[in-house]
């Protein structure tokens, strides 16, 4: 008897877990996609009515690269790499009940541009000449984490495969510049290592001040990215 009771109770449980993960996992949405900056991203949707729903996106980031020249032979050319992801959470308002959508939310902003530049001989920094030199700087643009507002096509209500397109903007502001350097150069016979140099560190604020001028104006960072989904 206890036996039976017992085979009752355990048959019980896994008929009611087995049917809490079933209508957990109906409706769940997943998206596989690529996007300009945040490269490719894995997005997890769960839809509160054929209306609303939220979702959620992880991305690993762009593998981009290039080379900055200075504007004459003084000034340093820097090697330019894109590095982190653009994380995001979101309400999408599907105002049809179809797959055009509308979304507010917010991204956690992990995305950079890391430069480094290596100098030698004679090099300008921040307007500034200096002779003999061996000098590395690095410097890195942050964007900061921001809402967001896109609209687009995709994660539809409905079940099975579908497509997803999305247009939009990140309002992060104008990004943090951040500029240091190592090194040495030579004045008057003089070896003068630029760390705690006054004179070098002050060309390097100039320089700080001049990059900080020719991005103030880039503000938003877009969102567009295209790919794949199937909802369960």
């Amino acid at each position: 008897m206890k036996k039976s009771v017992l085979s009752l109770a355990v048959s019980s449980a896994l008929v009611v877990s087995t049917n809490v993960a079933a209508s957990a996992v109906d409706g769940v949405g997943l998206g596989v996609n690529y996007g300009l900056f945040s490269g490719p991203t894995l997005e997890l949707t769960y839809p509160i009515n054929d209306t609303f729903q939220v979702r959620g996106a992880l991305s690993a980031g762009m593998g981009l690269s290039e080379e900055s020249e200075g504007d004459n032979d003084n000034e340093i050319d820097y090697d330019v790499q894109a590095d982190g992801g653009i994380h995001r959470l979101a309400i999408d308002y599907h105002p049809f009940d179809g797959t055009f959508f509308l979304s507010a939310g917010y991204a956690v902003n992990n995305f950079t541009f890391d430069s480094q530049g290596n100098g030698t001989g004679t090099i300008e920094v921040g307007g500034e000449v200096f002779e003999g030199a061996e000098v590395n700087l690095k410097g890195q643009f942050a964007w900061s984490s921001a809402p967001t507002l896109s609209l687009g096509w995709g994660h539809s209500p409905a079940e099975g495969w579908g497509a997803i397109l999305e247009i939009g903007a990140i309002f992060t502001g104008a990004p943090d510049v951040s500029l240091t350097g190592t090194g040495f150069y030579v004045d008057s016979d003089v070896r003068i290592d630029v760390s705690d140099d006054p004179d070098f560190q002050q060309a390097i604020t100039d320089e700080k001040t001049r990059i900080k001028e020719d991005v103030a104006d880039f503000t938003i960072l877009p969102i567009l990215q295209a790919g794949i989904t199937y909802r369960f």
